[in-house]
């Protein structure tokens, strides 16, 4: 399951690194989107019209791409593709924080006694003479 993640991850940001080259190359060609306005107003607009574009070149970049998938999808999936590709550095932040809580609990998990386990250890507890405590109960 974990390894499917991943690899949906790696793809998707593959799929963002190749959206965000496509909008740098847009920028270079339109210079007017690359440089910062003096109104607020203006710059408002540039920066919708720069979210836009990279929304399109993800879902654009996620369409071309469709043959390398690791996962069957339908066309409504290449615009959340896109979206996400689109997230910029806030969605790989909290894919990041996400990925490494998960190893966080792995982690605890694999150091932590197995409690839950029918018989963490021979005997049973709750039986004078038995289990973990055996030694400390018995006069």
């Amino acid at each position: 399951m974990i390894d499917r993640i991943v690899e949906v991850i790696g793809f998707i940001l593959a799929l963002s690194i190749a959206s965000e080259r496509l909008v740098e190359i847009i920028k270079g060609i339109l210079p007017w989107l690359n440089e910062e306005k003096s109104t607020p107003k203006k710059e408002g607009i540039r920066r919708s019209l720069l979210q836009i574009l990279a929304v399109f070149s993800g879902v654009l970049t996620a369409f071309l791409s469709k043959d390398t998938l690791p996962v069957d999808i339908d066309n409504l999936s290449f615009v959340v593709l896109g979206l996400l590709a689109s997230g910029g550095s806030g969605f790989w932040n909290a894919i990041l924080t996400y990925l490494l809580e998960v190893k966080n609990l792995k982690k605890a998990e694999a150091k932590a006694p197995h409690s839950l386990s029918p018989n963490p250890v021979p005997g049973n507890a709750l039986q004078p003479g038995t289990g973990l405590l055996s030694e400390s109960i018995t006069p």
